[in-house]
């Protein structure tokens, strides 16, 4: 195999096609996780969707099983075992796994060529009581055998399943509630809810569409992303605690709104346009559409949308998520797609897409806020900002960062680099080189923001720069972008940008004697592994892309560069960690 296709050593992937994570989940019984996928056996190109699985320990290092968990082998799934989730142990017998998907049993269907087709996909389950090594679909299958008979859908798949305690209290009925994707034809998006059964995971009754939020719904051009035409994949989370908690949703949303910096980035001719879906989140209120709260068939719950933004601003997609039993911890999967190079490179180097690192969300709050880099804070639609008795802002918004777990793995690493109050005194410095295809950095940076235009890293990068991948923060635009022009010399790869909205914070002491106030630092993580990229700062900003790079084998540079004075970056703290073992 050419040296450059280097198989990542920290994410997942298959020898095959591999895209959604599905029923990603804990087994208290054997103290394992689960994470599903759809994959195709026998190809790296998309087709004959099965479930691959996988099992881990810590939830960075996967153990696959041999062969595939679920294949379409029934009437109701014979063209596909699509996306699905895990039941929540607790409401599955003793000892046993159950999980549920969409059953396909017509192709092709997608929201842009209505009519969809009725009853094309529908609801089934299979159990395990061996720890998921076998599988047995249930005799009661389809448990539906599609959307409901009164709505024209524009899609109607990837259930989700959990318990929902505010919605108990809305519903005034004990509960499990599931969710199932899609839209309305000529309304909008949506997702759809329904009550099931705790003691029979068969039983399904549709209340009705959870949201209402008009087609290509997007509140804020710059921070909230577009909500597309039809949804995919969608979770329900309560984050945080008591009084001060938020509904929240992650959705994939399709459409046809593509985003500026890859809608006008220069075409590859060689490959097929990207799918235009983004991967977004949204906080709302929980309501109830009719006053007689008494009569429960009568009583409509939704949603109602308050805030919203980019749960990852790169090609990140198919989020799937599940409730730590113990910790409570909302983890969360998602599926890095290949769409920048041709069949023939992904049939080339034997695998075609990867599961990210597991991420958890929270509710992040963020206290004694005054205000940002340069947009206000009401214009910022991805906050919640409230203003507290001593004139201060408290802001709220869905908090991302990698699991724990991975830091953990740092002790794995053979080289580790470490700086420390670092000034710089020219505008660019090679920080160091790295001789694996697998490594991360981690950083602390202090900004003088009147005179510095933007932060910049240089990595992967050749001796004379004519080879690089830039991470680049602009204060001035309040964005992160990575740039993959110069990534690689191959004209056939689409090297288009990857860019989201991110911005600082100004804050306040309230209880210092002078009203001072100062920006907070930049905290950046970049995790490289193999051809993925994945980008965080400051625990609220996420970006997962693959970026094709030539010369694994031979030491690539790390660099850091400033737009401005020089003296205008203080380095508090960076490491960069390379090298797992096995990653050559």
């Amino acid at each position: 195999m050419d040296a450059n296709r280097v198989k990542p050593s920290l994410h997942f992937t298959g020898g095959c096609w591999i895209n959604d994570p599905c029923a990603p989940g804990y087994d208290p019984t054997t103290q394992l996780y689960h994470v599903f996928y759809q994959c195709n056996p026998h190809s790296t190109n998309w087709g004959n969707m099965s479930w691959g699985h996988a099992i881990s320990k810590d939830l960075i290092s996967w153990a696959p099983f041999s062969t595939p968990a679920l294949i379409p082998d029934q009437t109701y799934d014979k063209d596909g075992v699509f996306t699905g989730c895990m039941a929540p142990p607790s409401f599955s017998q003793q000892g046993h796994i159950s999980i549920i998907y969409s059953s396909v049993c017509a192709l092709p269907f997608h929201w842009s060529t209505p009519p969809y087709p009725r009853y094309a996909a529908g609801l089934a389950i299979a159990e395990s009581s061996d720890g998921g090594a076998t599988w047995s679909k249930s005799i009661n299958n389809p448990v539906l055998l599609g959307e409901p008979e009164s709505v024209n859908v524009t899609g109607f798949r990837d259930p989700f399943l959990a318990e929902w305690p505010a919605m108990d209290c809305l519903y005034q009925k004990k509960s499990l509630y599931g969710l199932i994707s899609g839209g309305i034809e000529g309304e909008g998006p949506t997702t759809f809810l329904y009550s099931v059964q705790p003691n029979n995971l068969c039983d399904w009754s549709f209340i009705g569409p959870l949201v209402n939020l008009p087609n290509r719904f997007q509140p804020s051009p710059k921070w909230s992303g577009n909500f597309g035409v039809n949804w995919e994949c969608v979770n329900f989370l309560t984050l945080g605690s008591g009084d001060d908690n938020r509904t929240c949703l992650i959705i994939g949303a399709e459409g046809d709104v593509e985003r500026g910096h890859i809608k006008y980035s220069q075409s590859c001719p060689s490959i097929p346009p990207r799918t235009i879906r983004s991967l977004l989140w949204m906080f709302g209120n929980l309501k109830s559409n009719n006053n007689n709260n008494n009569n429960n068939n009568n009583n409509k719950p939704s949603v109602e949308y308050t805030h919203g933004g980019y749960l990852d601003c790169g090609s990140l997609y198919a989020a799937n998520s599940f409730s730590e039993p113990e910790s409570g911890r909302y983890i969360m999967h998602a599926w890095i797609p290949e769409e920048d190079i041709s069949a023939g490179y992904a049939k080339e180097k034997g695998w075609n897409g990867a599961l990210a690192i597991p991420r958890e969300l929270f509710l992040l709050t963020i206290e004694n806020v005054t205000r940002s880099l340069r947009s206000s804070l009401v214009e910022i639609a991805s906050i919640d900002s409230i203003q507290q008795s001593n004139g201060l802002m408290t802001i709220y918004t869905l908090g991302i960062k990698p699991i724990q777990e991975l830091s953990r793995f740092r002790n794995r690493f053979i080289h580790t680099h470490e700086w420390k109050d670092m000034s710089l005194s020219m505008k660019t410095l090679k920080l160091c080189s790295t001789v694996f295809p697998s490594w991360e950095l981690q950083g602390i940076i202090s900004i003088n923001p009147d005179n510095c235009q933007e932060v910049s890293f240089y990595i992967r990068h050749d001796r004379d720069l004519s080879i690089y991948t830039r991470v680049e923060f602009s204060l001035h635009n309040e964005t992160i972008r990575v740039d993959r022009e110069k990534s690689n010399p191959d004209h056939s790869i689409r090297n288009c940008p990857e860019e989201g909205p991110f911005t600082l914070f100004y804050q306040k002491n309230p209880f210092a004697v002078e009203e001072h106030e100062s920006l907070e630092d930049l905290h950046i993580r970049v995790i490289s592994d193999g051809d993925i990229l994945e980008v965080y700062a400051n625990d609220r900003f996420a970006l997962a892309t693959m970026v094709y790079s030539p010369g694994y084998t031979a030491p690539m540079g790390i660099s850091i560069s400033v737009s401005g004075d020089p003296k205008s970056i203080l380095v508090k703290e960076l490491r960069v960690w390379d090298g797992v073992p096995g990653s050559r």
